[in-house]
């Protein structure tokens, strides 16, 4: 009898101890949530502390300089980006919010450095040649010369309302042929030429670009221009402050994570990435 009472109470203590969850079979082999958790731990850990520790280093750098981020910005963001609303990607979204307003704040351009990068870059600010144009774009040599004939009839007064019916041109019919004013080296060759021949308001016999055939009319022509300083300054200046921006919203985390003392406490998790 006390036998049978030792194996009761052995079976009873038995059932008391927690049951490992079971999360896979297979062949009649078992994989328990422990072992996984354990698997995982050992060989991510250290990673997983590392992004860890980095994130509250933000946080905390964040909160020392007066950066904040808010709800709305982090689910704008979450609906930019077409991301689902989970946890995690919350926090991945706060934390690269949080390096870009960080980067943004502490990125700085002094007036020397932007007048050093201004001398030694000139020709990133010089204004080319640039001309005001309208187009009428067609198939066929035949069209573009029937079109032609109708614009001489009008003296080129008609441009607008042929180039809304008849241009084939998708960026420019709607507004009548309107092109902006564009760079005259960024023209094709033969529409270079042609442009080059005319005066302000005269149109171009047909042109054949790419297989279509083309007419413009030259609405405007602007000269090259060299700035200077002060007219480009603070396009320098934003220019300079955006490249600064990258490179310290890359270079943060790594600057945190220098910066602090930090200490893995467990011996399984010192292992961490340099």
């Amino acid at each position: 009898m006390r036998c049978w009472w030792l194996l009761a109470l052995l079976l009873i203590l038995a059932g008391c101890r927690p049951v490992e969850r079971v999360v896979a079979r297979a062949d009649g082999i078992t994989v328990t949530d422990k072992e996984v958790r354990q698997a995982a731990m050992e060989q991510y850990g250290a990673l997983v502390l590392r992004d860890l520790l980095l994130q509250k280093l933000i946080e905390k750098e964040a909160q020392r300089q007066g950066v904040t981020v808010t709800e709305k910005e982090i689910a704008n963001t979450l609906k930019q980006q077409s991301l689902p609303d989970t946890p995690t990607n919350r926090a991945r979204v706060r934390r690269d919010l949080l390096l870009d307003k960080l980067a943004g704040k502490m990125a700085k351009v002094s007036e020397e450095e932007a007048r050093r990068y201004f001398e030694q870059n000139r020709h990133l600010f010089d204004l080319p040649e640039r001309v005001h144009l309208r187009d009428i774009t067609v198939e066929s040599k035949e069209n573009a010369e029937a079109l032609w004939q109708a614009l001489r009839w009008r003296r080129g007064e008609n441009f607008a309302d042929l180039a809304r019916h008849f241009s084939t041109n998708p960026v420019s019919r709607q507004r009548g042929g309107d092109m902006g004013i564009v760079p005259v080296n960024e023209l094709a060759p033969p529409l270079q030429r042609a442009v080059q021949r005319l005066k302000v308001g005269e149109f171009s016999t047909p042109v054949k670009v790419n297989g279509e055939w083309v007419i413009v009319k030259l609405e405007a022509r602007y000269p090259a221009e060299r700035r200077t300083f002060e007219q480009v300054r603070s396009q320098v200046i934003a220019h300079l402050k955006r490249q600064k921006v990258w490179q310290l919203r890359a270079e943060l985390p790594e600057r945190l994570w220098r910066q602090a003392e930090v200490q893995i406490l467990d011996p399984s998790l010192q292992q961490t990435p340099k």
